[in-house]
């Protein structure tokens, strides 16, 4: 799983002018955005870490499967190391995942913004908010996914350290983890799909927010 999920981004900083409503709005909302882009920063963090431990668990996978029942010693070595590779990628996406949560909880934020602003800023940031929320809650799907991905992966490590393992186990296993593998990849498109609307639908707000000014 080597497709990676694409960050929020948060809009630069902001040149305001006079008092009006539309630049408070517009303030408001830029200190929002920046707050839950910096709450992100552990998830970016966490996205370079787990490539690399893709990386080298995919390496150590391919060492196992050269190896014969004549190396088994070795072979369950590798797959203790699979294991724990897992286990630590696994620990990484915990970190994505508060790290997200924490994001998520500046939501809130939107309605009291919505509440002071004029009607036609009410609506702006009602699709603002609604890209937001979808966003995350694809990043949630993204997540039970590849904890399942992570699982069935386990599984499969565990089949290839037994002595009377059959092919047909193995081949079976295999089926599952390209499938969930797949379901996995196709979260991450629609996750960074989303993040891409976030950010067309917040460059169309600002962009209005300034014209009303």
């Amino acid at each position: 799983m080597k497709n990676k999920l694409i960050g929020f981004l948060v809009i630069g900083a902001l040149t305001l002018s006079g008092c009006s409503i539309g630049a408070s709005t517009e303030k408001q909302l830029s200190d929002t955005l920046s707050k839950m882009n910096d709450s992100e920063t552990e998830y970016r963090n966490t996205q370079s870490k787990m490539t690399e431990m893709e990386l080298t668990e995919q390496k150590t996978f391919e060492e196992t499967m050269e190896l014969t029942k004549e190396d088994i010693d070795k072979l369950r070595s590798n797959v203790t190391e699979l294991e724990k590779l897992i286990d630590e990628r696994l620990s990484q996406l915990e970190k994505e995942e508060a790290s997200m949560k924490e994001a998520q909880g500046f939501i809130k934020e939107l309605d009291t913004i919505s509440e002071k602003a004029s009607e036609s800023e009410k609506s702006e940031i009602g699709k603002l908010k609604a890209s937001i929320q979808k966003r995350y809650d694809l990043h949630r799907s993204f997540v039970d996914e590849y904890k399942k991905l992570a699982s069935i992966q386990k599984e499969f490590y565990s089949i290839l350290s037994k002595e009377d393992v059959k092919l047909e186990d193995l081949r079976q296993k295999v089926e599952e983890v390209n499938e969930q593998n797949a379901i996995v990849k196709t979260a991450i498109v629609d996750f960074n799909e989303a993040t891409k609307e976030v950010n067309s639908i917040k460059d169309d707000v600002f962009s209005s927010l300034e014209k009303a000014k």
